[in-house]
């Protein structure tokens, strides 16, 4: 395919530059807007153009040399290239734009606060999945190809998951599997290793491991999801309880989990009402929550508890994956006239859309709080208020 000389203007929702060429918009990765760069085209979708870099002809002064040798080759970062304090204007962008474009709110740099930035912005998940090869080697699939590269050290890993990672190479599983996970309580300094390793260095097979929020311990079940940024996620529960006020004594807290939020909600209020179909996640919160009598656990997809009991309640937490809510979930908050609405997302491409339903529904848009929760990818985790009007 040919080559071009393109000036890029923008930045799409999952972390390439844009700019236009012959009427068409390209998709550039590991660019930067502001940026003119030669591009390779290697694919012509019809309506847009996707290219690669050859050269950056002039530079941003956001660019910075990334410290991985295998950016742009493994896939799991966007933004190693470009200056932290950059990558989150640039996420806040994307933010406002899906806002805008999706959601059909005309003005959302109103109510669109300034992101919460992560600290430290390398190491630090907690959590990594591993395929094996052959060899026994770990490593990634990429991204675009599935083909397996073999992984020393990631920089977005804390330093123990990539310590665990250096001894496991080589190692065998103690049962026939392509992948290994590895999960590491920051605050507590517990680790799981699933499956078992044949191997004496390190204790593998846990089927659970222990981490701390704000010095409330929680039980992790090997398949119960946990965010993967435990510094931040202390800041994402902050954001969550500041829209909590002494009106909101009956609060339900949907796609609960193991209770990262349920057991502070239940600080603040006179009744938690929390509601998560993983029995994983379920068994796990019965632990987690022990010492509280205000909270009533459910272990039933959102859309069935919602509708099946007759819960009134002031206000709701959706922390919902990355798909969004079922529109049964959203019909049923309106339907109850809950008065308000925490919304959770790591996707704003579907939270849009999720708000602009509940909007229709007579529902007010307040503020949207972006929380950097992945430092050096383009996902953004987004708080979102609203209120009955």
């Amino acid at each position: 395919m040919k080559e071009i000389e393109i000036q890029l203007t923008g930045m799409a929702h999952l972390g390439e530059a844009i700019g236009k060429y012959d009427g068409k918009v390209v998709f550039v990765p590991y660019a930067i807007p502001g940026e003119t760069v030669k591009a390779k085209i290697v694919k012509d979708e019809g309506d847009y153009l996707r290219a690669e870099i050859v050269d950056v002809v002039e530079p941003s002064f956001f660019r910075e040399d990334p410290p991985c040798k295998l950016f742009g080759v493994c896939g799991g970062c966007s933004f190693q290239h470009v200056a932290y304090s950059y990558q989150i204007k640039l996420k806040e962008i994307v933010v406002m734009e899906q806002l805008k474009r999706i959601g059909g709110f005309e003005n959302p740099e109103e109510f669109t606060l300034l992101t919460i930035k992560a600290e430290p912005f390398y190491n630090y998940r907690n959590r990594a999945d591993f395929s094996i090869n052959r060899q026994r080697l770990l490593g990634f699939k990429m991204r675009a190809s599935h083909k397996f590269i073999h992984v020393e050290h990631c920089f977005l890993l804390h330093q123990k998951i990539n310590e665990i990672l250096a001894t496991l190479q080589g190692k065998t599983p103690k049962r026939k599997t392509h992948n290994v996970t590895i999960r590491y309580g920051v605050n507590t300094g517990q680790w799981l290793v699933q499956p078992e390793m044949d191997t004496e260095e390190i204790e593998t097979g846990q089927k659970n491991y222990t981490e701390k929020l704000f010095e409330h311990e929680f039980l992790i079940s090997a398949p119960s999801f946990f965010q993967v940024n435990t510094y931040q996620a202390e800041k994402l529960i902050e954001t969550v309880l500041k829209y909590i006020d002494r009106d909101d004594r009956v609060i339900i807290d949907a796609y609960a989990g193991v209770g990262t939020f349920t057991v502070f909600l239940a600080k603040k209020a006179d009744k938690v009402i929390a509601i998560e179909e993983s029995r994983s996640a379920y068994k796990d919160a019965q632990i987690n929550i022990k010492n509280f009598d205000n909270i009533n656990y459910l272990c039933k997809k959102t859309e069935e508890a919602l509708n099946e009991h007759s819960i009134d309640a002031d206000a709701i937490v959706l922390d919902p994956p990355r798909v969004g809510c079922m529109k049964e979930v959203l019909e049923a908050i309106s339907e109850k006239k809950i008065k308000k609405i925490i919304y959770v997302s790591c996707e704003p491409s579907t939270l849009a859309r999720d708000l602009k339903y509940l909007r229709e529904k007579g529902y007010k848009l307040i503020e949207v709080q972006p929380v950097d929760m992945f430092p050096q990818t383009y996902h953004i985790e987004n708080v979102a208020l609203m209120k009955i009007e």
